[in-house]
């Protein structure tokens, strides 16, 4: 392959020659190197050259990303552009480019456990062992679009490359550069991508869900506005769509928590209780119009903590006034009378509105309290027959297995309780994956300090566990943390010291407009479309699927690390796939 690449470039001309997807030009002392898109990037170290250089492999419809190191002697701002994607005939790719400056983050203190990490608190030496490098240190990691970046002397900067391919692309190998300006200095890096003739499923074969925070605050790194005004409203719809398009069609949906609540309540002169679903109505049909495909609503049992949602409470229809009806959830009487009342309004505007089978209600996180989860239980199945419930089970799973539809067990669990995951799908029952601070090392994580390789990894596990979804708890709990300045996730009372494993609490970043994304979710991206490539090729040709699925991960504690391995378990998936599509 010989492609002549040409960009005008801030008035420059800068010309390429790509032999085989390998060149590489500079004019003086910028510097720009690929790095695997999977290693990370530290800004006080030299970026590492990706060691595998060939194209990736992409299906029609999907995407593909590319990371790069930067260095520049001189603080400088830099252009940054993209060549045209061409292949031999200089064929164009129909694709939408986008170019990212990957923020590096502070990682001050290296995981040391759930509620146990902190900057005085050292792990134990077969867990640092583990992690890609021992804090403090920063990496790169939220994305923010850009088309400029400020360089600094001494520092590697990240950038990432992310291409969509169209659905309707022609298959082949294509071409294109990275290029950059500062100065009166120049300097390309090339990258190749191979478009195979498979197209990407538009709904992942993985449902997902990292659990989403409207809190105002939680959206944005500006000012934020009021709740529920149309900023808000405009940060919410932003936010959704960053996170469809990393894969999630889940979406943990607000109810009456929260002192200015999703569905408002209103006591009527009558003594009866009026649920307003205006607000819910429009995020439901919000999250539909983004792609969503399922609603879970929050914890009943937690709706009323008064430190977290400040109590559920209640308009007196005939004073105006705001009273609080309760700050006690669990097992207070009057909350436990008072969830009939609420999911038989909820049912019906439920039934009204044709969402019955969308929709899927949180009781409890984790339980230990078997008989209270009895009576939760008993609560949905009664006041909202066929509506699922979901929960992630840790303690004891068979005695909670019972009590709900869709039982989410941590990834330890699911290995081990491989015979009841089996029985309650022969019962009809879903089975879902979850991990939060745990597992430890040995086991992948999706920590700042762990490899990025294991946020690919996940749906590969879920494949192998035969779960129908992943859950993941931190989406963007921040609780008053900046996570561009600190990445100890904080405890519900706000303690980082200590706190959770540093980005615990979130895989996205508030942004100006919005939540904004990372690396450790573009690699979860990169998962959950393997995953249903790998789920599609195994209903056509389940021995090479279990061939390649085996070329990435046996069991839970043995399982490939290094990048090279997924990006050629993808070729295999989609050269196996083009072969059975060809084959009718």
């Amino acid at each position: 392959m010989d492609c002549r690449l040409l960009i005008t470039f801030a008035g420059l001309c800068v010309a390429l020659v790509t032999l085989s997807g390998v060149c590489w030009a500079a004019d003086g002392d910028l510097s720009v190197t690929r790095v695997d898109p999977l290693d990370r990037i530290f800004p006080d170290r030299p970026p590492t050259p990706a060691s595998f250089t060939g194209p990736l492999s992409v299906p029609r419809g999907g995407d593909v990303a590319f990371q790069f190191g930067v260095t520049y002697p001189q603080d400088a701002d830099c252009e940054v552009a993209v060549t045209e994607l061409v292949r031999e005939g200089n064929q164009s790719l129909a694709a939408s480019v986008t170019v990212y400056e990957v923020i590096a983050v502070p990682v001050e203190a290296n995981n040391n456990g759930g509620s146990r990490t902190s900057v005085s608190a050292v792990p134990k030496d077969s867990w640092l062992k583990e992690f890609i490098r021992k804090a403090p240190f920063e990496v790169a990691e939220a994305l923010r679009p850009a088309q400029s970046v400020r360089l600094s002397t001494g520092r590697t900067h990240a950038l990432a490359v992310d291409v969509k391919v169209a659905a309707d692309a022609q298959p082949g190998i294509y071409a294109g550069a990275l290029v950059l300006k500062a100065g009166a200095d120049t300097a390309a890096a090339p990258f190749s991508l191979r478009v195979h003739q498979t197209l990407a499923p538009v709904h992942p074969a993985l449902q997902s869900t990292h659990w989403f925070f409207p809190e105002p605050w939680n959206l944005t790194n500006g000012e934020a506005p009021e709740w529920w005004s149309e900023r808000h409203w405009e940060l919410i719809e932003n936010s959704g769509r960053m996170m469809r398009s990393f894969g999630q069609d889940s979406i943990l949906t607000p109810l009456i928590d929260y002192e200015e609540p999703l569905i408002q309540i209103t006591l009527a002169a009558d003594g009866t209780y009026r649920f307003d679903y205006t607000r819910f109505d429009r995020w439901v049909e919000l999250f539909l119009r983004l792609g969503f495909r399922s609603f879970a609503g929050h914890h009943v049992s937690m709706m009323p903590s008064k430190w977290i949602y400040g109590g559920v409470s209640y308009v007196d229809e005939q004073t105006g006034e705001k009273h609080v009806l309760t700050e006690r959830g669990n097992a207070d009487p009057t909350w436990l009378a008072f969830i009939p009342v609420f999911y038989d309004s909820l049912y019906a505007h439920l039934e009204e509105k044709g969402w019955t089978k969308l929709y899927m209600q949180h009781q409890l996180d984790e339980p230990r309290d078997d008989d209270l989860y009895l009576k939760l239980a008993a609560l949905a199945r009664k006041h909202m027959p066929g509506v699922r419930t979901i929960d992630a089970i840790n303690s004891r799973p068979a005695t909670f297995s019972q009590l709900v539809d869709i039982q989410v067990f941590a990834l330890t669990i699911l290995a081990k309780q491989g015979k009841l995951a089996d029985e309650r799908r022969a019962n009809g029952q879903a089975v879902w994956l979850y991990h939060c601070c745990s597992p430890y090392p040995p086991y992948p994580n999706r920590h700042l300090d762990e490899r990025l390789s294991d946020s690919r990894l996940y749906p590969w596990l879920a494949y192998l566990l035969k779960a129908e979804g992943y859950l993941y708890w931190g989406g963007n709990v921040y609780r008053g943390a900046d996570p561009y300045k600190s990445s100890i996730g904080p405890v519900p009372s706000g303690s980082q010291d200590p706190g959770h494993p540093p980005g615990d609490n979130w895989m996205y970043y508030p942004g100006p407009d919005g939540l904004v994304g990372s690396l450790r979710m573009l690699a979860f991206r990169d998962g959950i479309l393997d995953h249903s490539l790998l789920a599609r090729l195994a209903q056509i040709d389940r021995a090479t699927a279990d061939t390649v699925m085996q070329g990435i991960a046996r069991d839970i504690r043995d399982y490939e690390k290094h990048p090279e391995a997924y990006h050629r378990a993808r070729q295999q998936l989609l050269t196996a796939l083009d072969a059975a599509n060809a084959g009718g």
